[in-house]
């Protein structure tokens, strides 16, 4: 059976779908905004609209600033389950419970009510991905961070709401305009109050000594991208790590090895055109983004199967920490 009665099939049905769906999903847009997405005029998005209407479909328009074509929210296309906002956040974390937990959803709810409403091809998607993908933002050995004041934090991101926030001793006023997750630890990307437009600040959530969620709702700032601000600010993090520039000999049989030095470790497998000496030892640049203390402390996992050759500096070091581990050794107990 056809969607739609007769006299709208002149119209094109896979249009008048697209606009029902868009509209079912906000609640609400302009006749603009649709006739953007659907590329058509917006005398055709309201002929649409009209040819809807009289179809019997519950499609309206309302006048005023905040006003734009609506449909009413209990009306449901074949196939789209009505969901409420929370619950649809809940279908996007179920095949991800750990970040769901952690967000506040009850991803396991959504597993059990909300997947089994979709289209069964979706539903069968959903669950393919979820059988065979799984998503711990944890570390084996590495505690996570705090995340106490997440949920409340999260749900002013939804609801474009103002948190009042102490951050490492210091309150302040944030509209939160996004979240990142970088491996296991939380942040948020918003703008203090008072601050000027655009000067958007980052904040480690386990850094978080209190949060209080206002009721002040604000608008997103035009064309915000948090992608765009996120790669901002990891691109000046990075370049306000120091840069160590360190040269070693390493053994051939330590170099996959090379790896447990981390932001150091070079391409491996090592290239065919790397120097050796007589023995096979490879003489490498490394660089790395923290100390020359730091630097030393992270050499020495590697043994006498490491010799620094440059900086000098670096190499008195490695040389005083040999010393002291060889006393270590050999002193009477």
């Amino acid at each position: 059976m056809s969607l739609f009665p007769r006299r709208v099939l002149p119209v094109r049905a896979s249009r008048l779908v697209e606009l029902l769906v868009r509209l079912q999903v906000r609640g609400g847009a302009s006749a603009t905004e649709l006739a953007a997405a659907l590329e058509v005029s917006v005398r055709t998005v309201y002929r649409d609209v009209e040819a809807l209407s009289a179809a019997g479909v519950p499609i309206y328009t309302e006048v005023g600033r905040n006003g734009g074509i609506r449909i009413d929210p209990d009306y449901r296309i074949a196939g789209l389950p009505r969901l409420a906002t929370a619950e649809a956040r809940g279908v996007l974390f179920a095949i991800v419970p750990a970040i769901a937990d952690q967000l506040g959803f009850d991803a396991a709810a959504a597993d059990r009510t909300l997947l089994p409403a979709m289209e069964r091809s979706t539903e069968t998607a959903a669950r393919v991905v979820r059988d065979r993908l799984i998503v711990e933002p944890t570390h084996w050995f590495v505690p996570p961070d705090d995340t106490s004041a997440l949920t409340e934090i999260a749900q002013a991101v939804w609801e474009s709401r103002e948190v009042r926030l102490t951050y490492r001793g210091t309150e302040a006023t944030v509209q939160p305009l996004g979240l990142i997750l970088k491996g296991s630890t939380w942040y948020l990307l918003g703008q203090a109050r008072g601050t000027a437009s655009g000067s958007y600040r980052l904040f480690r959530l386990s850094r978080v000594e209190a949060v209080e969620l206002r009721e002040i709702r604000f608008e997103r700032p035009p064309g915000f991208d948090l992608g765009a601000a996120w790669a901002e600010h990891r691109r000046a993090f990075l370049a306000s790590l120091p840069q160590y520039a360190v040269t070693v000999r390493i053994a051939p049989s330590a170099e996959p090895l090379l790896a447990i030095l981390d932001e150091g470790a070079p391409e491996l497998p090592l290239p065919a055109d790397v120097q050796r000496d007589e023995h096979g030892w490879a003489r490498l640049r490394l660089r790395f983004e923290r100390s020359p203390d730091g630097t030393a402390r992270h050499l020495l996992r590697l043994g006498a199967d490491i010799e620094v050759l440059d900086p000098p500096e670096l190499r008195d070091r490695m040389t005083a920490a040999a010393i002291q581990l060889a006393a270590l050794y050999t002193s009477d107990q």
